[in-house]
């Protein structure tokens, strides 16, 4: 919300008409600082570890203990580790783009674009000068974008799949197709193409949640109704999870959240009172 499209207005906050995505965020951090948060930015978790009752995350630049943990990482896309290895030089030649700027990738190929909004429809109204076809996926309606950005309507060679959401980048060493699924009926298909363009948000990978032993569902991490995931003491929340009947609003994931939050207090209450020398043991340190 804050640094893919801090612009958008937002609706589905009780209580408020309306927002822009970027200053509810800011909101959200202003509300969280009475509980003096510590904030580690610019750290990717590399591993998770349990032993006893405390979790080593473990990142590119340091160390954290805690005795839960929350994953609250977001949508992500299953991509074949060969695809998501590459470096961004790399990613381009592969069908992997987030930025336009070479239009001779385009030229007679397969496209697909990845967003929803003003910006994705400019972008594939330029690719389709250059693509043979061009595949709009979006998670919601958009035809009012399209009145705005084009008054001679969809060119003949733009196909518009709406709502979809996405679920893996098909292909080993090239880009071969997308997988989506629809967001109300969860219908899956899949699209071949040679090149997938994201104008909204970052292509990541929640697979690498696999290494934590944590189970995945419909590229989600399953979780139960209070926000557990398959291994005790880590919980998830928002985008990042999938549950039956899960609906991917800001909303929803502020709920979530919130359930997740409530949990956590309930299994450390729980850890105090089953074994109380052990939860001791970490209450001298900052977790």
């Amino acid at each position: 919300l804050k640094s893919v499209y801090p612009d958008n207005i937002v609706y589905d906050v009780g209580g408020i008409k309306s927002w822009r995505a970027g200053k509810l965020i800011d909101n959200m951090v202003s509300q969280s600082e009475k509980f003096n948060p510590d904030y580690c930015l610019g750290q990717t978790v590399t591993k998770i570890k349990q032993k006893d009752l405390t979790f080593s995350v473990k990142t590119n630049r340091s160390e954290h203990l805690a005795f839960a943990v929350l994953i609250a990482t977001g949508r992500g896309i299953f991509i074949s580790n060969s695809l998501a290895k590459l470096g961004e030089c790399a990613k381009e030649k592969a069908g992997l783009i987030t930025r336009l700027e070479k239009e001779k990738l385009l030229i007679g190929k397969k496209v697909v674009v990845v967003g929803g909004g003003p910006e994705t429809v400019g972008w594939a109204l330029e690719a389709a000068h250059s693509a043979s076809r061009v595949t709009i996926i979006n998670w919601r309606y958009m035809e009012s974008f399209f009145s705005l950005e084009c008054s001679r309507g969809v060119p003949a060679n733009i196909d518009i799949m709406e709502p979809y959401g996405l679920l893996e980048v098909i292909g080993a060493e090239k880009v071969t197709g997308i997988k989506v699924f629809h967001v109300d009926t969860e219908e899956e298909k899949v699209v071949d193409t040679d090149v997938i363009i994201m104008t909204r948000g970052y292509l990541s990978n929640l697979s690498d949640t696999k290494k934590l032993g944590i189970n995945l569902e419909r590229n989600g991490i399953k979780v139960s109704p209070v926000m557990n995931t398959s291994t005790t003491g880590i919980f998830a929340a928002g985008d990042a999870v999938y549950y039956s009947g899960k609906k991917r609003l800001i909303s929803t994931g502020t709920i979530e959240a919130a359930t997740a939050i409530d949990s956590i207090k309930e299994y450390l209450g729980v850890l105090t009172m089953d074994d109380g020398a052990g939860a001791g043991a970490g209450a001298g340190r900052k977790n």
